[in-house]
């Protein structure tokens, strides 16, 4: 390969990794947006026990279907579950 083409390959190359980078940092931006909306609707929800159970039916299903996201999901899935009150719910 000539000099000039290993720069072409790596001007390319840094484009598309910057390109990575700049809608990594929108879509979290996006999520940050989804979460605090649904935390708003959520603290105000009159049947929280129900939105509770169903949740945490909804999180084994989505950990099961992606194993490799599972751990990754543990801390934001602890977050909402205190939104939803766990551990507040009324006995039956």
């Amino acid at each position: 390969m000539e000099n000039n083409e290993i720069e072409e390959t790596l001007s390319l190359h840094t484009q598309s990794i910057q390109g990575l980078v700049d809608n990594q940092l929108l879509l979290a931006a996006q999520v940050q947006v989804l979460q605090a909306a649904l935390a708003t609707m959520l603290l105000h929800h009159p049947d929280r026990p129900t939105l509770l159970r169903t949740f945490k039916g909804y999180m084994k299903i989505s950990k099961e279907s992606t194993p490799q996201l599972a751990k990754h999901m543990a801390a934001l899935e602890g977050g909402m579950l205190a939104l939803l009150g766990e551990g507040t719910e009324p006995k039956n």
